[in-house]
């Protein structure tokens, strides 16, 4: 499965999604239990900087009513993407109420951003400590994957031991199969070099 000190999916909501490891297992693997656990998930995926964190960690801990509503939807939104974009990688059409869920996220979050100039293009940006500040580009990030591209590149993991990660799969020939070479890839061919030594001891060649 994924190392969750990682990122694989590629862009931002993929990533996001998975935060929530090993979705085939029976108990997965979750590494947000908490508003403090968003912020750093933020923070380390480059949504926010460490004074933005800072603030928005002290905000939590003096109003823990907002903080929690923000991580409830930050959640949701989490799971939203996951079933939209692993229906997509599927081959088939995500649900309507997720793509209007979707819609409903990127609404909010575009309501609150504004225009910036930086290195010479216009983009997107969040100021201030609102606890939604987390999960905004999220929203954003997978409207774009959407509408944008490259939808047709979204993969889920090739990998049987439980994960369901998402990512994309921007290699050449469109061949990566699994999250990651050094978790999942190196699993799946660990099994086929012992299934093979298996097979050789019991031919005897």
């Amino acid at each position: 499965m994924v190392d969750m000190t990682e990122f694989f999916g590629g862009v931002l909501c993929l990533d996001f999604a998975n935060s929530l490891d090993g979705r085939r297992l029976k108990v997965p693997k979750e590494t947000l239990f908490a508003y403090g656990d968003l912020a750093q998930w933020a923070l380390r995926a480059g949504v926010v900087d460490q004074e933005v964190a800072e603030r928005l960690l002290r905000r939590a801990a003096a109003e823990p009513g907002p903080a929690q509503e923000a991580f409830n939807a930050a959640l949701e939104l989490r799971e939203t993407v996951f079933h939209a974009f692993h229906a997509i990688a599927r081959g088939t059409e995500p649900a309507a109420a997720d793509l209007a869920a979707l819609q409903d996220a990127y609404r909010a979050a575009m309501a609150a951003a504004h225009l910036v100039r930086a290195d010479g293009a216009y983009g997107w940006a969040f100021d201030g400590d609102d606890p939604n500040r987390t999960w905004w580009p999220v929203a954003r990030s997978a409207i774009e994957l959407l509408t944008a591209g490259p939808v047709d590149r979204v993969r889920v993991c090739a990998s049987s031991g439980g994960c369901a990660g998402l990512f994309l799969d921007l290699s050449k020939n469109r061949s990566r199969r699994w999250c990651s070479m050094s978790s999942c890839g190196v699993e799946v061919k660990t099994r086929r070099q012992n299934a093979r030594r298996r097979a050789t001891r019991a031919t005897g060649h």
